[in-house]
């Protein structure tokens, strides 16, 4: 009998550990694509991939319009590209008409090739272009105009370059109907103590392209940075402190 029961609780255990794991299973899997909105038009989504042996998140943006949804670069987890879609048709009831990257990294550009295949229109600098073509990546089907004013349907946003950061083609999104700036991986969370990835940045120039930022924008409601938390102000002081904290 005493060897029933401990077979018993045995059996329990192990049943009670399996739907332990099927549950942290599915909290993976619901963590990989997070959709926000800052306003009716404009979102924050955000995927996750494993970097350096931990997960780490890449917040990326898209603009309802009333001629479709603009998304600003890719998913960083490339198994989402499909689910991104689906999520805004779902929610939206408008498909995705243009999709636009900050620069030629694989959280930003690294879905043009699965974009391009579904007829979507990709747009890229020419410097990003000319990256991807030399590492041999998929490319943007068009090359941006920036400083440009872009008016699609009633939504508006204007891609500038200000300079080299972290990594030398580098742009930002800007959206003058509600002072939001998408800063992409030049700008860094207020919650990070770190610069990240800067084998391919531009340290002594990337300070000079925060200040222009700042010079250009003079009112921004808000600032989304390429990764961690983008909802706390002050990512563009937080991205300076860093930098000067590098230099010394």
């Amino acid at each position: 009998m005493i060897h029933t029961n401990l077979l018993q609780k045995d059996t329990l255990m192990k049943i009670n550990l399996l739907i332990v794991l099927l549950l942290l299973s599915f909290s993976v899997d619901a963590q990989k694509l997070d959709i926000v909105p800052i306003n009716k038009k404009l979102y924050v989504y955000t995927t996750y991939h494993e970097y350096q042996g931990e997960l780490v998140s890449a917040n990326s943006m898209y603009l309802v319009t009333t001629k479709g949804v603009i998304l600003f670069d890719t998913p960083w987890d490339q198994s989402q590209n499909q689910p991104l879609l689906d999520a805004i048709e779902k929610k939206h009831h408008q498909k995705v008409i243009r999709v636009y990257a900050t620069h030629s990294h694989g959280d930003r550009a690294g879905g043009f090739g699965f974009f391009n295949a579904k007829g979507i229109p990709t747009y890229a600098s020419k410097q990003t272009n000319d990256i991807l073509k030399a590492e041999k990546k998929p490319m943007a089907s068009n090359i941006i105009e920036t400083g440009k004013t872009v008016q699609i349907g009633d939504g508006l946003f204007q891609v500038d370059y200000f300079g080299a950061g972290h990594t030398k083609d580098n742009v930002v999104v800007w959206f003058p109907q509600y002072k939001v700036l998408d800063g992409g991986c030049l700008v860094k969370s207020v919650e990070t103590e770190g610069l990240g990835y800067i084998d391919e940045a531009d340290l002594k120039a990337w300070p000079k392209t925060i200040l222009a930022i700042k010079n250009k924008y003079k009112k921004i409601n808000q600032v989304i940075a390429g990764h961690d938390d983008w909802k706390a102000h002050g990512a563009l002081e937080k991205t300076l402190e860093l930098l000067k904290r590098n230099k010394n």
